[in-house]
């Protein structure tokens, strides 16, 4: 574990890992008014659809999100991908603002290539553009802590969480729980008020299984004890937490053979990066005068896609202002896959979120700062950040794409 200050946790007989940090400036014990702040854990199921709620009827879920605060549907950013997706959560912007394009990708302004595989890329803070919430928190003087979140282990700005940890894919959903439980059982100075948790079980199904699996609906049901454990712990601490459950994209299911090959003269001219729905090609040669010319040849002989110039790239998909996109990128119609070699996954994202519902995620939310059995209908991932920086009381002193009215109806009222 990864922590960058050591306290003795005394109360609990435990002691912290400490790690050494170039990060010396960072704050290691909440403000005066950060201690009066609400408790947020903010909570990722990867690859959760809207609709497996009421489709496999989770049995703690099922019931929980009846007294939630929540979303018909949550709409992700464009890309649907996962890293995507959760900096947009996190930074209330855009990926195309906030600078993380897909899971992998080439940044022409950096000349380096990003992938979640590349740790030495997901470290670089270099890629990462707008400040997530935690580094709000920490800058303004509030302890973050992160058990697992896309970019929560890179020095944004020069800051992480207090505490996070290391990435580990086979990390029990136990020691998560008692981890993130322990940290709220610090002493109040160095308690988070801002925690992250991330599980990825259900995405993972989606992918290698398909919907209606039984693989799927295991995976599902192992997350929904873990959150009823998660729960029941929570409820045991003397402090109550605004428990905020969202999900990244949604899933659809295809079939291996709806893949269309784009053509190999491509790789001669061009950097392509990716497969499945979309594909990002990258002029690196400086053949900028033969884009458009590019883009017509492939779209005279796509079947099952289409391409654009970055900067085309239709005006709802809040996609066409940064390169990091590619040069020219190609979207896969829908259950379709496009790339230089076959995409063999069962399920996948990565689609449209206008044409399909498939692509939706959730927002459920319970604890003191929410109403109760209340619902909005479908609204975008980028009003996430600013709802939670409200309750918590910070500044959001750059702009970004959210906003809090969106979701404010979710809100107690002094009213209520």
């Amino acid at each position: 574990m990864k922590i960058l200050f050591a306290i003795a946790f005394s109360i609990l007989g435990l002691s912290a890992c400490a790690s050494k940090s170039p990060l010396s400036n960072q704050p290691t014990k909440n403000s005066a008014k950060a201690m009066q702040a609400p408790y947020v854990l903010l909570v990722s199921i990867d690859g959760f659809r809207w609709d497996y709620i009421e489709k496999y009827k989770p049995k703690f879920l099922n019931q929980w999100v009846k007294h939630s605060a929540r979303l018909e549907s949550l709409r992700p950013a464009f890309p649907t991908k996962t890293f995507p997706n959760h900096l947009t959560i996190v930074t209330g912007s855009y990926p195309q603002r906030h600078g993380i394009l897909a899971n992998s990708f080439y940044a022409p302004d950096l000349k380096k290539s990003y992938s979640l595989r590349k740790s030495e890329a997901v470290l670089n803070p270099d890629f990462y553009l707008v400040k997530p919430l935690w580094v709000l928190a920490q800058e303004q003087g509030m302890q973050a802590a992160s058990y697992f979140w896309p970019g929560s282990e890179a020095p944004i700005a020069g800051t992480t969480p207090a505490m996070f940890m290391t990435y580990d894919h086979n990390k029990p959903h136990q020691e998560r729980i008692d981890t993130v439980i322990d940290w709220y059982q610090l002493p109040a100075a160095q308690r988070p008020h801002l925690t992250t948790m991330y599980f990825h079980d259900v995405d993972a199904a989606g992918h290698d299984f398909g919907q209606d699996s039984p693989q799927l609906i295991a995976a599902i049901n192992k997350v929904d004890n873990s959150i009823k454990t998660l729960v029941q712990k929570l409820k045991q601490l003397p402090i109550d937490v605004n428990i905020v459950l969202v999900s990244d994209h949604g899933m659809a299911q295809r079939k291996p053979s709806d893949f269309e090959k784009l053509p190999t003269w491509l790789t001669e001219q061009y950097y392509v990066k990716g497969s499945g729905p979309i594909v990002h090609i990258y002029d690196t040669k400086s053949a900028s005068n033969t884009l458009v010319q590019t883009v017509e040849k492939l779209n005279a002989t796509a079947q099952h896609f289409k391409c654009y110039r970055y900067q085309d790239i239709p005006p709802r998909f809040n996609a066409s202002q940064s390169r990091r996109i590619g040069d020219i990128a190609c979207l896969a119609d829908k259950d379709w896959a496009i790339g230089m070699i076959g995409h063999r996954p069962v399920g996948d994202h990565g689609w449209s979120q206008f044409n399909t519902t498939d692509m939706d995620g959730i927002f459920y939310a319970n604890g003191p700062a929410f109403k109760k059995s209340v619902k909005l209908p479908t609204l975008e991932n980028i009003h996430i950040m600013p709802l939670l920086a409200h309750i918590l009381g910070l500044e959001i002193p750059h702009e970004i794409d959210g906003n809090l009215q969106s979701l404010a109806p979710l809100l107690k009222t002094s009213k209520d």
